[in-house]
């Protein structure tokens, strides 16, 4: 089948939030014709271009003429773009408009919160809409650990994306979900959400499609480890990475370090915020920055922490830590990321209150390594239930049922 694949962002290199799509789209290349079209909010180098283009039939990509540094750049080139301006969007729209009239496509598969005003260029195809998370969820749950003063402006971006999130269902042929978690929350599943997705009649539950993981690459090289290293991973300016990299630096580890004198905390990825660097100057508490490779920080590490207050979607730095063998302690919102459709969780200890975080940690650092029983049972988890290819085939088989639904 020709298919048209359109991503908000580009799905290289693979440290991005996007890899998802470099593994749909690799998996799926080798059964079906490709366009891929993206929009990148930052220049895409020529390298990581060629690396896609071995996979599909053409590679288009929208990306801004030049780097908005500040808020009210990137807010400038937003408006500009959904009014018709001549901006990355509108560039898209146009050219997404000129690729369906020209070609013989089959189906759509499109992901994003801000690729919607490209879906009045499809001139009906059949969609796939991948939503990954419920991002409106995201939001609400950063209202809740916000300041006054930052409440309101996220309060307009909840019903913002609230209205972008049940267009995107009003259109969609299909809808896919990176875990059963936020699947549950959209349908009103789960303890305290309403349904926000008005089905149509004809539209089947979504399908849960999660990320996988690269077994190859993420693999010990070495059982040495540090009985005293904490570590958490994940891009530090990332709202959920931010607030929980700060609540372990500034709650949870004071008080490991009250039991282990010697715990010492690696806060470890890109982009840290003035305020991440800042904890970075606590005793015991290192920040890295942007790493090269994060599987050492993996290797060497004692136990690793997530205590993420708020957040949506799944949790890829779980996995790698998974696959890894480091066992894990990690806040109850972060774990029901990893829920299966069996309903079984991840192999990893959960806890919220800083006491009960800290306790958990001091737990597994003075539990000897050679004596974590369920070691290998984190990388049979990521085995059973991650793996990339098991994941394309289901996108496939969700592809050619939209198609036929729609010729039926």
């Amino acid at each position: 089948m020709r298919l048209l694949y359109i991503t908000n962002g580009f799905p290289y290199p693979l440290t991005s939030g996007y890899l998802r799509h470099y593994h749909f789209i690799r998996g799926l290349a080798r059964q079906h014709s490709i366009d891929l079209v993206a929009l990148s909010r930052t220049r895409v180098q020529e390298s990581h271009r060629a690396v896609m283009q071995r996979f599909v039939r053409r590679v288009e990509v929208f990306e801004p003429p030049r780097a908005l540094r500040s808020f009210s750049d990137k807010i400038r080139s937003k408006v500009h773009a959904w009014r018709g301006g001549l901006g990355p969007l509108s560039e898209m729209c146009h050219k997404v408009e000129q690729l369906v009239r020209a070609e013989s496509f089959d189906a759509v598969v499109l992901s994003g919160k801000q690729t919607p005003p490209v879906i009045s260029r499809l001139a009906g195809l059949p969609l796939i809409i991948d939503m990954c998370d419920a991002a409106s969820l995201r939001i609400r749950g950063a209202m809740r650990h916000a300041r006054a003063i930052a409440a309101v402006p996220l309060l307009g971006k909840y019903l913002r994306m609230r209205r972008i999130e049940r267009y995107l269902v009003r259109k969609a042929d299909h809808l896919l979900f990176a875990s059963q978690r936020d699947r549950d929350a959209a349908m009103g599943k789960g303890r305290h959400d309403r349904r926000f997705l008005a089905w149509k009649a004809d539209t089947a539950d979504p399908t849960v499609l999660p990320n996988g993981v690269d077994l190859d690459y993420w693999r010990r090289a070495t059982d040495r480890r540090n009985p005293y290293e904490i570590v958490f991973t994940g891009a530090m300016d990332y709202p959920p990475n931010t607030d929980a990299a700060l609540l372990l630096a500034q709650s949870v580890f004071p008080l490991v370090r009250q039991v282990c004198p010697k715990a010492t905390l690696s806060l470890v990825g890109r982009d840290p915020t003035p305020e991440v660097v800042d904890a970075g100057r606590r005793p015991g508490v290192t920040v890295t920055g942007w790493v090269e490779d994060v599987r050492p920080y993996l290797e060497q590490a004692a136990v690793f922490a997530a205590p993420l207050r708020f957040g949506a979607g799944i949790q890829n730095k779980l996995l790698e830590a998974l696959a890894m063998e480091v066992p894990i302690v990690a806040s109850r919102l972060a774990a029901d990321g990893l829920r299966t459709a069996e309903d079984k969780g991840a192999p990893i200890l959960t806890a919220d209150a800083p006491t009960e975080f800290a306790s958990m940690l001091i737990r597994q650092m003075q539990q000897p390594s050679s004596k974590h029983a369920d070691m290998l049972s984190r990388r049979c988890f990521v085995e059973r239930h991650f793996d990339w290819q098991r994941h394309v085939d289901t996108l496939d088989r969700v592809i050619r049922s939209v198609v036929q639904l729609r010729a039926s």
